[in-house]
């Protein structure tokens, strides 16, 4: 079990990691096309909206990473309380796989 929650969270970091990156690549567009092309009000209002939009974005790529970090931590908490129980009791650790 443990294993599976730390092949979560690595999944979580990577999907992360992924819309983290889609989201600059968009920023730079968004950019050009406001200093390049796109002038007036309706720019700006644009530009407004985009900018609440790539931070709420970003700020959900950290919460995500924090939760990937979390569940890799808590996996291998997780193991170190068997193994310390197991050695206590001595008995058998639990079998992971």
């Amino acid at each position: 079990m443990p294993e599976q929650v730390r092949d979560v969270g690595v999944y979580i970091y990577g999907l992360a990691e992924t819309l983290h990156n889609a989201l600059d690549s968009a920023a730079k567009d968004v950019e050009d096309m406001l200093t390049d092309s796109w002038t007036g009000d309706y720019a700006d209002e644009f530009s407004q909206g985009w900018t609440e939009v790539h931070a709420g974005g970003r700020q959900i790529f950290r919460a995500l990473a924090s939760l990937a970090e979390k569940l890799g931590v808590t996996a291998e908490m997780f193991q170190s309380v068997d193994a310390n129980s197991a050695a206590a009791l001595n008995i058998p650790r639990l079998d992971w796989t």
